[in-house]
C-alpha cells in the first residue's frame, strides 16, 4: 500500500470517518503470499498438478501451508547478501509488472532498507503531527452515534495495537522510494514489492499524491456539496490504487505457474476468500466489524472491482484507462456495471446545512455516505443479511452531525439524508437501521408513528423511538430517507420540510 502525505482522513465518507488505513501493507497481505507461494502451483503445461475438480479449496487452518506472523520473520535482520538480492530484484520485479499492467517504466524506483524501529517511528510521527490524525477524538462521537464502534472503545489506542500487529512495506511517493524491510523473510517481501512496485508506475503515471486527492485538499474545507463528491472520489481511487496492486502481485504469484488471475481463477478466489479471514490476527479479529471491514476494503473490493474491468475490458482499460477515468465513488467500486457501463449516480443536491440548524445546534462533523458506508451499517446492523440488497440500491447520501450549545460535549445529533433506487429498497434500508436503534440506546421507547398530511402524492412511512438523546425519527418518502437523532422539535420539523 502506498504512503502518501498522510495516513488519516479528512472527512471523507463513514469509513473514513475515523481514520484512513495507514499506507502500508497489512499482515494478511504476506499471510495471503505465505498461503499462495505454500500451495504446489502447477508447472506450465503440468496439468498432472492442477485440480481436477475444477476448483481450489483453500486449505484448512491447520494445514502445512498456512503461514503465521512468526515464519514470516527472520530470526535476524536479513544479511548485506540477502539485502543486495533484495535490491537486485526490484528492477526484474518492476519489469514484470510493467508488462502485466501495460504501466510504462518513465525512471527507477529508490530502494530503501529499513528496520521496524523506524516504521514504528514514521507511525508515531504521523499520529503526532498529521492535522487529520488530530480530529480522531471527533470521530470516535460520530462512530459511536451510528452505532459502529462501543461507546467506551478507545479508537486510538485500538488502531496503534493494530498496527504493531502488521508488518509494513510502502511505497512513499513523497520520497519516490520503495521500502523493504529487514525483519522480514527475503522470499517473501518478493511479491509483496510487486503490490508495492505497481504503486510506483502508478506514481509515474499520474502522480500519486495529486491523484488521490481528486480535486480536494487538506487545507480550505470545501462546500458541502462539493466535499460530498470528493470524499467519495478520493475513497473511490484508493481502491483503485490497491485492486490494481493486487492484481499484479496475484499475476507474479501465479507466474511461474504460467498462469495469471484470469487462467486461474477457482485459485485466485481461494486467495480472495484468505484475505478476509484474519485467522492469524488476533487484535484485527477482535476489533469491531467496522474497523476490519474498512482496513480490508480497498484490497478486497479494489480488487473485485479491477478484476471486472479486466475481465470486461482488457488490460488497458483496467490500469490506465482506470487511472485516466476513475470511478466517481464507491457505488461504481462496488457494483463494477455501474462504471463499465457508465451508469453513475448523480450527487444529492445539498442546502445550506448552517442554516437550517441555527440558531440552536453549530457543525461537529459532515460526511458523504456513500455504498460502503451503506455496506459497514449492513455488516454491523444485520450481519447475517447479503449487504448487497442494501448497498446496490444506493443512489446518495451525506450526514451532518451537530452539536447543541447547551448540551455536553460528547453528545451530538444527527442528520441522515439518503436516496435508494425505490421507494421498496428505502423502506428495506429503514427498516434495517430502525431494527438497530434499540441495540445502539439501550432506553429506547417507541413511540406512535407520524407522518405529514401532505406528502406531495408520495407513498410515506416513518418510526420514532424516545431516548436518553433525544428522539430519533426515521422517516421514508418514496425513494427519499431521512433520519434525525437528538434534535429539539423544532430543528426536526425545520429538516423535514427543507429536506424533503
Amino acid at each position: 500500500m502506498y504512503s502518501g502525505n498522510s495516513f488519516m482522513p479528512r472527512d471523507y465518507c463513514l469509513r473514513r470517518v475515523g481514520f484512513r488505513s495507514l499506507n502500508i501493507v497489512f499482515l494478511w497481505l504476506f499471510l495471503l503470499v505465505g498461503w499462495a507461494n505454500g500451495q504446489a502451483a502447477p508447472a506450465p503445461g503440468d496439468v498432472s498438478q492442477q485440480p481436477s475438480s475444477g476448483s481450489m479449496a483453500a486449505p484448512s487452518p491447520h494445514s502445512p501451508s498456512q503461514v503465521s506472523s512468526e515464519s514470516i520473520e527472520s530470526p535476524t535482520p536479513i544479511t548485506k547478501s540477502e539485502a543486495k538480492a533484495l535490491f537486485r530484484s526490484v528492477d526484474e520485479i518492476l519489469r514484470f509488472v510493467s508488462h502485466d499492467t501495460g504501466l510504462p517504466i518513465k525512471h527507477k524506483v529508490k530502494k530503501k532498507l529499513i528496520t521496524r524501529d523506524q516504521v514504528e517511528r514514521y507511525v508515531e510521527d504521523h499520529i503526532k503531527t498529521d492535522k487529520d490524525a488530530q480530529r480522531i477524538e471527533r470521530s470516535q462521537l460520530v462512530l459511536r452515534k451510528f452505532g459502529m464502534i462501543p461507546r467506551d472503545y478507545d479508537l486510538h489506542a485500538e488502531f496503534l495495537k493494530l498496527l504493531r500487529e502488521q508488518v509494513a512495506a510502502f511505497y512513499d511517493p513523497k520520497t519516490k522510494t520503495v521500502n523493504l524491510l529487514d525483519w522480514v523473510r527475503p522470499e517473501l517481501q518478493k511479491p509483496v514489492l510487486a503490490h508495492e512496485l505497481t504503486h510506483a508506475l502508478q506514481d509515474q503515471t499520474v502522480d500519486l499524491r495529486t491523484w488521490i486527492r481528486a480535486g480536494g485538499s487538506s487545507g480550505t474545507p470545501l462546500p458541502d456539496q462539493q466535499e460530498q463528491v470528493v470524499q467519495e472520489a478520493q475513497s473511490a481511487r484508493e481502491n483503485v490504487t490497491e485492486g490494481q496492486a493486487m492484481l499484479a502481485m496475484i499475476d507474479y504469484i501465479l507466474a511461474p505457474a504460467g498462469k495469471n488471475i484470469l487462467t486461474a481463477p477457482d485459485v485466485v478466489n481461494a486467495m480472495r476468500a484468505s484475505m478476509t479471514d484474519g485467522k492469524d490476527l488476533p487484535v484485527l479479529a477482535g476489533a469491531p466489524v467496522y474497523l476490519r471491514e474498512s482496513l480490508q476494503m480497498p484490497y478486497a473490493s479494489g480488487m473485485d472491482f479491477e478484476r471486472a474491468v479486466l475481465t470486461k475490458k482488457g488490460t488497458t482499460a483496467a490500469y490506465d484507462g482506470v487511472l485516466q477515468h476513475p470511478p466517481a465513488d464507491t457505488y461504481e467500486v462496488m457494483v463494477p456495471d455501474a462504471y463499465i457501463d457508465n451508469l453513475g449516480v448523480v450527487p444529492l443536491t445539498i442546502p445550506d446545512l448552517d442554516k437550517l440548524i441555527a440558531p440552536d445546534y453549530e457543525r461537529y462533523d459532515f460526511g458523504s455516505m456513500g455504498a460502503f458506508d451503506v455496506y459497514l451499517l449492513a455488516k454491523q446492523y444485520a450481519p447475517d443479511a447479503d449487504a448487497k440488497q442494501y448497498y446496490s440500491h444506493w443512489r446518495g447520501g451525506y450526514y451532518l452531525a451537530v452539536h447543541a450549545k447547551s448540551a455536553p460535549k460528547d453528545q451530538i445529533g444527527l442528520i441522515y439524508r439518503s436516496q435508494w433506487d425505490s421507494p421498496e429498497a428505502a423502506r428495506a434500508f429503514a427498516k434495517m437501521y430502525g431494527d438497530y436503534v434499540p441495540t445502539r440506546y439501550k432506553d429506547a421507547a417507541r413511540l406512535p408513528d407520524s407522518c405529514p398530511v401532505s406528502t406531495e402524492d408520495r407513498e410515506c412511512s416513518s418510526r420514532q423511538w424516545d431516548t436518553s438523546e433525544g428522539t430519533v425519527l426515521i422517516e421514508v418518502r418514496g425513494n427519499e430517507l431521512l433520519i434525525l437523532e437528538g434534535l429539539n422539535d423544532t430543528t426536526m420539523q425545520r429538516a423535514r420540510s427543507t429536506l424533503f
